[in-house]
């Protein structure tokens, strides 16, 4: 719930081979037999997009709230991120019935865990919500984990945008380890256009939010957007 992470845009076609070349350093998450699973979010914001602002303005102390539900076991979570001034990522949620899902209006307690941890005002369930399939591995040797989504694709209302082949890696440690196998394995792929393969800041909702509404200004994201725009016309 606590850590540093790194993420990396990536081909789907480089994971066989990134799971090859270090398959004796971590183990793979395997949940009734499956390897991948399905995640399914819906962001939580303001009506002035306070978190998307922080985000984009750089601001190093940024927060992020979302509801997560878990197609293998249906299992949902309202969950709030915080950057803080260190640059560590700490997660706090608290677990919702599942049959209320992503949709599902927020009870008083998770209201009341809202005002204690999300620091902005009066946030509510946005319309935008993010759907991929996530492959999870984790070191047998050190506090290690690492996520790979695949097929992330974003909706609000009848407007769907789709990552494509673009993967998100990210690498989450307690601290940050230059020699992590999984980088090192990354490096068979640094000729590759840029920014693949290349460490980058990005959030998951500040993407979603600005490919369903190009008119919102990216600012600091300008570069990050132009290249993931650039990338699924060339990739697709």
């Amino acid at each position: 719930m606590s850590r540093l992470d790194q993420k990396y845009l990536i081909r789907r076609a480089w994971i066989p081979e990134l799971l090859v070349a270090c398959k004796g350093d971590y183990s793979i998450l395997e949940v009734d037999g499956h390897r991948q699973s399905g995640y399914a979010n819906r962001f939580i914001e303001t009506d002035d997009h306070q978190s998307l602002h922080a985000h984009t303005r750089g601001r190093k102390v940024r927060f992020k709230a979302r509801i997560r539900q878990y197609s293998s076991n249906l299992r949902a979570f309202l969950e709030v991120k915080e950057k803080t001034v260190q640059g560590m990522t700490v997660k706090a949620r608290i677990e919702r019935d599942s049959k209320d899902g992503i949709d599902g209006e927020l009870t008083p307690s998770e209201w009341t865990f809202l005002r204690d941890h999300y620091n902005y005002d009066e946030p509510s369930m946005a319309g935008i919500t993010c759907h991929f399939n996530r492959l999870t591995l984790v070191s047998k040797d050190q506090a290690e984990r690492i996520t790979i989504d695949t097929e992330v694709t974003f909706r609000s209302g009848e407007r769907v945008e789709e990552l494509g082949d673009i993967c998100i890696m990210e690498i989450k440690q307690e601290r940050i380890n230059r020699n992590s196998p999984l980088l090192k394995a990354l490096e068979a792929f640094k000729f590759e256009y840029t920014p693949l393969g290349r460490k980058t800041s990005m959030s998951k909702y500040v993407v979603g939010t600005l490919l369903l509404n190009p008119n919102l200004p990216p600012r600091t994201y300008r570069s990050v957007m132009k290249r993931i725009r650039r990338l699924r016309e060339n990739l697709n």
